[in-house]
């Protein structure tokens, strides 16, 4: 199982979503990648992302992340932006803590995400991400791991996984940022940065997922197709 990162230098949390078991099939490798921000790619990171042969990329950010950090591209990649939520910092400003978070993306941006889910079915290999590639990058990869029949303990690893990547230099830069701009640093806030705890995505895909039906129907109710599920599948797994 791959949760471990790819070296894409200017990242932290570029991971490649395949050799996941997903029932009898395994999901394929160098398709599909997570990752945190592309802002600080140089030279030698775009041109890994060339190497993987990535032809394009999803950013989930809100319009003033995307303003303040552009993703730094090589030519020839497709930028798609997807904003998932309309303000992050407004979650930062309400103090809201990671379990509420996760509901909140899975409760009330459905539509959003199941919008992601859908544009995976189709293109070249693509690497989809937000600022950590944690919260609204994680909640794409669990529906779209789930929706290929990915075991649920293995999404939950996969989720929980941001953690330890972002752990060190990346978290105490984004901190510091916050401070910089005046926000109050408390224990909540720093949860909302840097962590990811399986029991949080867990709680979710309970009380949000489960309690609309499953992954599926909660994607379906959403707007993803049949049709997009037969190519999710032909697409990822093998």
């Amino acid at each position: 199982m791959r949760n471990d990162v790819l070296a894409i230098e200017g990242t932290y949390n570029f991971r490649d979503l395949g050799e996941l078991r997903a029932g009898d099939r395994h999901t394929r490798t160098g398709l599909l990648f997570r990752s945190d921000s592309l802002a600080r790619l140089a030279a030698s990171g775009q041109a890994q992302l060339q190497e993987l042969g990535v032809t394009r990329v999803i950013d989930l950010r809100d319009d003033l992340e995307r303003q303040i950090m552009p993703d730094a591209l090589p030519a020839g990649i497709e930028f798609v932006a997807h904003p998932i939520f309309p303000s992050a910092s407004a979650h930062v400003a309400r103090q809201l803590d990671i379990f509420s978070l996760t509901d909140l993306i899975y409760a009330e941006h459905a539509d959003t995400l199941a919008a992601g889910v859908t544009m995976l079915a189709d293109g070249g290999p693509t690497v989809f991400h937000c600022t950590a590639g944690k919260d609204r990058t994680g909640a794409i990869a669990a529906l779209t791991l789930l929706a290929l029949g990915v075991d649920r303990d293995d999404v939950l690893t996969n989720y929980e996984a941001s953690e330890a990547h972002l752990r060190g230099a990346w978290f105490d830069e984004h901190v510091a940022a916050l401070r910089a701009h005046g926000v109050d640093v408390t224990p909540v806030v720093e949860q909302l940065v840097g962590a990811s705890p399986a029991a949080a995505l867990d709680r979710t895909l309970t009380t949000v997922v489960e309690a609309r039906g499953g992954a599926f129907t909660y994607l379906r109710a959403a707007g993803v197709t049949e049709a997009t599920f037969e190519r999710l599948n032909a697409r990822f797994t093998e």
